[in-house]
């Protein structure tokens, strides 16, 4: 990602509806799945840790993430053991539970990502991921953090499957919001932004909500009332649950 991208992410995570809306939705599915807590626990591709908080509920986490900048980040929110993917390999050691939020789209291979993290789970543990969904949707924002694609359901399951894993629950979310976010991408595509925006002003407009910000993450998070009792069939992005193959 820029440089940018980490400070603004830094400054938004704790507040901003989106990380918000998405932690009080991932907190629901780990409560269903974890109800005891107790977990050993490696966020990759942790960013600046902003999910650190809500991971903490279910164990002890270790975040991996090869930027330096994120890894300082993580620090500053007291996130103790924050390793590089080299350091990572070098452990060896096996988690119960493998997270990795909006990072699978910015690899350039995934089924060989996903097999990598596959290693690193207990032969009991599971896998939980997001991506971004839908190419249609593509915009600035996905090449400020250097995304390679944007996921359909089918092509996420294809990839788990080809990488090891069985997909035990997979669903979108952001589903109430999304007629807004893509009518956003409408307009984007037929009137571009001003190509002389720097990445910062692009930044503080994606990010500059206002007084809307707590209405729009109670929308958005009322979502995980409806993920309690079946999947929603489309939005903005998807969510997966998945463990090893048996074999």
């Amino acid at each position: 990602m820029e440089h940018e991208v980490y400070d603004a992410f830094f400054e938004a995570e704790d507040n901003h509806w989106w990380f918000e809306g998405r932690r009080r939705i991932l907190n629901s599915i780990l409560d269903q799945v974890f109800p005891t807590g107790g977990l050993q626990i490696a966020d990759v591709g942790c960013g600046t840790g902003g999910m650190a908080r809500l991971l903490n509920q279910y164990g002890t986490v270790t975040g991996v993430d090869e930027a330096p900048e994120a890894r300082e980040y993580c620090a500053r929110r007291g996130l103790p053991i924050v390793l590089t993917p080299e350091e990572w390999d070098q452990e060896g050691k096996t988690f119960d539970l493998v997270t990795s939020f909006d990072v699978v789209e910015h690899v350039e291979d995934d089924v060989a990502f996903l097999e990598s993290l596959k290693a690193r789970l207990s032969p009991s543990g599971w896998l939980l991921v997001t991506v971004p969904a839908y190419q249609f949707m593509w915009s600035v924002f996905d090449e400020m953090n250097h995304h390679k694609r944007r996921y359909t359901r089918g092509r996420l399951k294809q990839s788990l499957a080809k990488s090891g894993f069985e997909v035990e629950r997979m669903s979108h979310f952001n589903t109430h919001l999304f007629p807004g976010v893509l009518i956003m991408r409408m307009i984007e595509k037929v009137k571009p932004e001003d190509p002389s925006m720097t990445p910062q002003q692009h930044l503080e407009k994606w990010f500059r909500v206002g007084p809307l910000n707590s209405f729009f993450a109670n929308v958005f998070a009322s979502e995980r009332h409806w993920l309690r009792r079946g999947d929603l069939p489309f939005g903005s992005s998807i969510v997966a649950l998945a463990r090893p193959k048996r074999t």
